[in-house]
């Protein structure tokens, strides 16, 4: 299985794609906009990881005063 995730700004052309799709055999499902918010923060925490510990305190302290 290998995913693919789309987005486009005009509703025609996804729809377009997605009959495409579906024609040469490829199952498709549109996201909701919760899913894709879900996968965008997974992505965002990924990225995000460095591996090292963060004192909470001081975390909390710098985002409050910026």
């Amino acid at each position: 299985m290998e995913p693919a995730l789309l987005k486009t700004k005009s509703k025609k052309d996804l729809v377009m794609v997605l009959n495409i799709a579906k024609k040469i055999g490829i199952d498709v499902r549109k996201l909701s906009a919760s899913e894709a918010e879900d996968i965008a923060m997974i992505n965002a925490m990924r990225k995000g990881r460095t591996g090292r510990y963060t004192d909470t305190k001081k975390f909390l302290k710098k985002l409050r005063s910026e």
